[in-house]
């Protein structure tokens, strides 16, 4: 096995422990109050290293098929990603990443070039072509800018000051088959502003018709927070970490296993945020996996829709004095220690990117946070998962922007978490529960639902083999897609709850994501909800919140990262455990 690769099996006997606490009496205008019960959470980082990415990189880049097939061409590498191997072993730990893939661009011809590998370095590098249009990172970002300031035509004006460069939507467009980078260019003092859509295949920008690509817009008139420009992370960053919370007395309340947006399974060119794996409270397991593969925007007029990515992990705010860094990327943070985002902070700077983990009280008993947030273009997602003591889990999205004109638009915004259940084991069943309804209904076969908030709808999923069981309960905020006579009003919405059978994790057919479709970049699941049976079955349950905006705005000026009215998720909740 190679050295680096087995990190995680060198420091089985390294452990980070904390005790995170806090007191009562904090300023009740923060996030909340700070924890009063002490908790204790330990770490072990976990999968590939960033030694261990790079050298796969270096190994790609330098092997005899790389060169072949790229040779005399202007590339870029703008990607990369952990393989599942699809034999994911439900009731056993998760199994560290073995497979990697890089992606290359290839600007002379259009087309992008997959490279894969074993990260122990015992198979040969093999590559194949794809018309697969890659989403960006930072390098390739970065470069764009570099290429725009050297232009006679913004030279002089970029280094005296006047102009400033800024992440657009959508993030590339495709004339006559060449894929371009979009690039903003604003004068904040004159409010001119333009969409350019960068060709590193000729060196030269592309100019559009009404300044910006026909699904975005560039006014002198903007809404959102002041953009910091710090950029944001790439596709498939090492951080990784498995953690344990317990209670004073010992007993173990949390495990799982934690996963940055930036290395999340999903998509390549989109991902899934940040990702939990082997949930168990009080030692039963709850789910095998919880992410967000699906987040879109439909506006009303002039913008989008666009599909958003959930790998490039923008700047927040986590405090380093005492924090202890628990793989790349997973800060725990010292006691009595939050977090804040933009949401909180109106503010788009921060001095950190990936994952920040504390304990919080706001009132209702303690919990355990994992926060991080995103950048899609001007877009700046904020994504938290929340564990109480009594076994609550809260999945939370917060929503905010930079100045931009399309976000002074109506807009709605859908997010969808997909939640492998394994409730205590592999096979369950799923109750349909509505208020006034005498029994709760066996879910028998693969189906969809809208929310019916009169009923106050909800999901129980329990133990085929037991009586425990989690409740999925909506969020007051989530929205849905149906009217009060249960009849679909918002097509690209798609739905509310899907509730499907586990297939696999490998490729597309693994449900980790939807299918591409007639909808797309609208979400497209119907193709998973094919009548299979449910009953004692590994189940998937798909959930989705919708959110109309109008532009940031809108806000209060209070912080209320939970209940927020720009914040969004459901409730998981534990019956008979």
């Amino acid at each position: 096995m190679n050295r680096k690769f087995s990190f995680a099996l060198a420091l089985v006997g390294l452990m980070l422990t904390v005790s995170a606490f806090a007191n009562d009496g904090e300023n009740s205008s923060r996030r909340s109050r700070r924890e009063s019960k002490r908790l204790v959470i330990t770490a072990r980082p976990w999968g590939p290293t960033q030694a261990d990415v790079d050298a796969a990189k270096q190994r790609a880049a330098s092997s005899e098929v790389v060169r072949r097939e790229l040779n005399g061409s202007k590339y870029r590498e703008v990607g990369f990603e952990y393989l599942e191997d699809g034999t994911e072993i439900k009731g056993q730990a998760s199994r560290p990443p073995t497979r990697f893939r890089v992606t290359y661009y290839n600007y002379s011809t259009d087309m992008a070039l997959y490279v894969e590998g074993n990260f122990a370095g015992t198979e040969p590098i093999s590559a194949h072509w794809t018309n697969a249009v890659p989403g960006v990172g930072a390098p390739e970002i970065n470069a764009a800018y570099d290429l725009i300031a050297q232009l006679p035509e913004f030279a002089a004006r970029k280094q005296a000051g006047q102009i400033q460069f800024y992440e657009a939507m959508p993030p590339t467009t495709v004339v006559n088959g060449e894929r371009l980078l979009n690039i903003g260019i604003s004068n904040p003092g004159t409010g001119e502003n333009e969409i350019v859509g960068v060709s590193f295949k000729n060196n030269k920008i592309i100019r559009y018709e009404n300044n910006a690509p026909p699904t975005s817009a560039a006014r002198p008139d903007s809404c959102g927070l002041a953009n910091s420009n710090q950029g944001s992370t790439a596709n498939g960053l090492a951080g990784q970490a498995t953690i344990t919370v317990n209670d004073t007395g010992g007993n173990t309340l949390w495990e799982m296993l934690v996963v940055r947006p930036s290395a999340s399974s999903g998509r390549n060119f989109e991902r899934s945020g940040l990702e939990i794996r082997d949930v168990k409270y009080k030692g039963k397991l709850v789910l095998k996996r919880g992410h967000v593969p699906i987040l879109n925007v439909q506006y009303t007029q002039f913008c989008g829709p666009y599909r958003d990515w959930q790998y490039s992990e923008g700047f927040f705010n986590a405090p380093d004095a005492g924090a202890q860094t628990l793989a790349p990327g997973i800060r725990l943070l010292a006691p009595g220690q939050i977090a804040t985002t933009a949401i909180e902070s109106r503010n788009d700077t921060g001095n950190y990117q990936g994952v920040a983990i504390y304990t919080q009280d706001d009132g209702s008993g303690p919990e355990v946070v994992l926060v991080t947030e995103m950048n899609a273009g001007w877009y700046r997602y904020i994504m938290e998962w929340r564990f109480a003591t009594d076994g609550t889990i809260r999945p939370r999205y917060g929503f905010g922007s930079v100045a931009d004109s399309c976000v002074c638009f109506q807009r709605t915004h859908h997010v969808y978490w997909r939640f492998d259940f394994d409730v205590v084991n592999a096979n369950n069943k799923v109750f349909l529960m509505d208020r006034g309804r005498r029994y709760q209904k066996l879910v028998e076969t693969e189906a969809d639902f809208f929310k019916k908030p009169q009923t106050s709808r909800m999901l129980m999923i329990q133990n085929s083999l037991g009586d425990e069981a989690y409740q999925l309960i909506p969020g007051t905020n989530d929205g849905t897609v149906a009217n009060a006579n249960g009849a679909l009003v918002d097509a690209f919405g798609a739905g509310d709850f899907w509730i499907m059978r586990y297939k696999s994790t490998s490729g597309i057919t693994g449900e980790l994501d939807d299918d591409d479709g007639p909808l797309y970049p609208g979400a497209y699941l119907a193709p998973w909800v094919n009548g299979e049976s449910t009953v004692d079955q590994d189940v998937v349950v798909w959930y989705a919140a919708h959110q109309v905006r109008v532009d940031d705005a809108s806000r209060p000026d209070v912080p209320q990262a939970i209940s927020g009215a720009h914040v969004m998720g459901p409730v998981l909740r534990p019956v008979r455990w």
